[in-house]
């Protein structure tokens, strides 16, 4: 009820912070004991927007900077390399929706690290954004010959294969988002 009651005073920006583990109960304790947008001292205030929004600096880490193309990004003993892309206007059985058109994006995915350990790949890890700010998921029923395998691997491992997302025919600049963790992006650039 307490969760439900902050959710409703203060949006759901909160539940964001409750979903960071303890510093972020912490900080929406803190907050609103405080009392967010109230002056704390010597004029200083802390607004909502300061408190959940996270301001991302470094290439990869915002779908405005993306790592360039052919670039690989590494992350958590996974590294993600965009190596081609191509446009069709069907593959296989299935063909486009009018004024739609499929973007098939190749990729590799190398697992570092510790061979005792595994990692879990899904093609839902990876969705794509362009010019139009809107984000397109991959589509679960159009696959190329040539797909990328999703399931557990060990470290040393590697695969690659392809990504389709069905996509308006004039999205321009292209971005691959890599969903890294529950509330964690990277951007890789598709060229």
């Amino acid at each position: 009820m307490f969760v439900w009651a902050l959710v409703r005073k203060r949006g759901w920006g909160v539940v964001r912070s409750l979903a960071l583990g303890g510093v972020g109960v912490v900080l929406v304790i803190v907050g609103t004991a405080v009392g967010i947008g109230e002056e704390i001292e010597k004029g200083e205030t802390v607004t909502p927007a300061a408190q959940e929004t996270e301001v991302l600096t470094g290439v990869g880490r915002s779908r405005l900077n993306p790592v360039p193309d052919g670039s690989a990004l590494t992350y958590d003993d996974q590294r993600v390399t965009v190596l081609s892309s191509e446009r069709v206007d069907e593959i296989g059985w299935y063909t486009a929706s009018a004024g739609k058109i499929y973007l098939i994006v190749k990729l590799k995915v190398d697992f570092l690290g510790d061979a005792s350990r595994t990692h879990r790949l899904y093609e839902f890890d990876f969705d794509v954004v362009g010019d139009s700010a809107y984000v397109y998921e991959y589509e679960w029923f159009v696959d190329t010959d040539t797909p990328l395998k999703s399931g557990e691997f060990y470290g040393g491992a590697s695969t690659s294969g392809d990504l389709v997302y069905e996509i308006d025919q004039t999205e321009t600049n292209m971005v691959m988002i890599w969903h890294v963790g529950f509330v964690t992006d990277r951007y890789l650039s598709i060229p």
